[in-house]
């Protein structure tokens, strides 16, 4: 069964709260993750996860983060409160300082139990500016 009627996703450097409930998002990348060099450490890197139309609630998120010649990062969220059939939500994957150790694809994988396969993935590669 689907999660939601509709899953997006976008990799930013920043998510700030505003007035309103609103969100802003600073630093969006695209496909590509562009740095000066690697290894680098970026302050901050969110994935945000918005969630139209709850079809099936769930309790936990399991997250890999898989970069390059990095181990992967293995953390787990609880739900939101007051995650219903019908809601939209939006939830935020922070991570800081955000390591990178080398070019090439990487991605974040959402589960929604430990044991099961990836329900949602963000890809994304990382190149250095002088490669673009």
């Amino acid at each position: 069964m689907k999660i939601a009627k509709k899953i997006n996703t976008i990799l930013c450097d920043d998510v700030r709260q505003e007035v309103g409930g609103k969100m802003s998002l600073m630093g969006i990348y695209s496909k590509d993750m562009v740095v000066n060099k690697v290894p680098e450490i970026l302050p901050f890197i969110n994935l945000v996860v918005m969630f139209e139309d709850i079809k099936e609630p769930f309790a936990n998120l399991f997250v890999s983060v898989i970069t390059p010649k990095s181990e992967p990062i293995q953390l787990s969220y609880p739900a939101p409160p007051g995650l219903e059939k019908g809601k939209d939500i939006n939830i935020i994957i922070g991570l800081s300082p955000f390591r990178l150790n080398d070019i090439g694809p990487a991605k974040f994988e959402i589960r929604f139990s430990e044991n099961e396969k990836a329900r949602i993935v963000h890809r994304f590669s990382i190149k250095t500016s002088d490669e673009t």
